[in-house]
């Protein structure tokens, strides 16, 4: 494949992003798949559990276990669903808020700081190529 400074941008970012996020998840005491959870319920708001394995690619099992392991360390919560009766949501827990400032908060306002810089047409082109991306990857993590 032909060397596209668009790939190759991307890879090193991938790269990055996993790197980071082993680091946050390192320093609250959180494996990779706890921290891609809490992330969907910051940025999707309050969940089902069913919703978290579909957006993690995990069997209900595991996303129960995981769920599990959340609460136990006081991340998240389990709440009625309003919507269902029997079964529930999954939002964030106080302390999560609490551990998210050590590093997640703090990057994500260097982010808006640094989309900030860029013109606001240029800002849509790359949101709607993100958005396009993390389509794709979330449909081959299911296949």
């Amino acid at each position: 494949m032909e060397n596209d400074p668009l790939l190759s941008a991307w890879q090193r970012h991938s790269a990055a992003a996993f790197g980071f996020a082993s680091r946050a998840g390192r320093r609250m005491k959180l494996g990779l798949a706890e921290v891609a959870a809490l992330e969907l319920v910051q940025t999707l708001g309050p969940l089902t559990p069913g919703q978290i394995g579909a957006q993690l690619a995990m069997p209900s099992g595991s996303v129960t276990a995981l769920i599990d392991r959340l609460e136990a360390k006081r991340f998240v919560e389990r709440k009625p669903n309003p919507k269902d009766r029997r079964g529930y949501l999954i939002v964030l827990s106080p302390q999560a808020w609490d551990r998210a400032g050590l590093d997640l908060l703090p990057m994500a306002e260097r982010i808006a700081k640094l989309a900030a810089q860029l013109p606001a047409g240029d800002r849509a082109v790359v949101a709607a190529f993100l958005d396009r991306l993390s389509v794709l990857l979330s449909d081959a993590a299911r296949r």
